[in-house]
């Protein structure tokens, strides 16, 4: 079984792409070392650097991903920012925003892959939906709570986990990732 290695400090992203790769062979290694996150306007962007900076502190095979939410109402926001936005102003906070706007809304993950002597090359998947008229009263991981993909009622949060990983931006990203790696990317990587 190949092993890779992921960067994340997030038990429940790592388990959630973890089951993913082994099913296709690839054994997933949790790492969480201090790398530099550099602000892009893409995810896209903002995953090829964490990857470079990965690559200086972990000489094997690794990915790192960046996700981002945009909503319609706003241009490009918050975006790769999603994250500080959430920290800073919360739930209460992104509704009030929100209030008398456009409520379309894309999540979008970009999976950044790197082994040592090879450039980073990202995947890229999204799920496009709306914002919650008000937030679900099942908490879950930020904006899960408000976020409802497109076809469904539901908020991310009020899914069960499998109902959720049919729609998962995360999902698709990996998937791109792991049709690549079995078609091209395995190569030199040693078992």
């Amino acid at each position: 079984m190949q092993e890779i290695f992921f960067v994340t400090g997030n038990r429940n992203k790592f388990e959630e792409v973890r089951s993913m790769m082994e099913k296709h062979g690839i054994k997933l290694l949790q790492t969480d070392v201090d790398i530099i996150e550099h602000r892009y306007p893409t995810v896209r962007e903002v995953s090829i650097a964490k990857a470079l900076s990965a690559a200086k502190l972990i000489n094997k095979p690794l990915i790192v991903e960046d996700t981002g939410i945009y909503f319609k109402g706003f241009k490009k926001f918050p975006g790769t920012n999603a994250k500080v936005v959430f920290e800073g102003i919360g739930i209460s906070g992104v509704m009030k925003l929100l209030e008398d706007r456009e409520r379309g809304a894309t999540f979008v993950t970009a999976v950044a892959f790197v082994r040592p002597g090879m450039q980073p090359i990202a995947f890229v998947g999204e799920c496009k939906g709306s914002i919650a008229g008000k937030p679900s009263e099942v908490i879950d991981f930020a904006y899960d709570t408000i976020f409802v993909p497109k076809g469904e009622s539901r908020t991310f949060s009020e899914m069960g986990k499998g109902e959720k990983e049919a729609y998962s931006h995360r999902n698709k990203a990996i998937e791109e990732f792991i049709k690549w790696f079995k078609s091209e990317g395995k190569t030199d990587i040693k078992a």
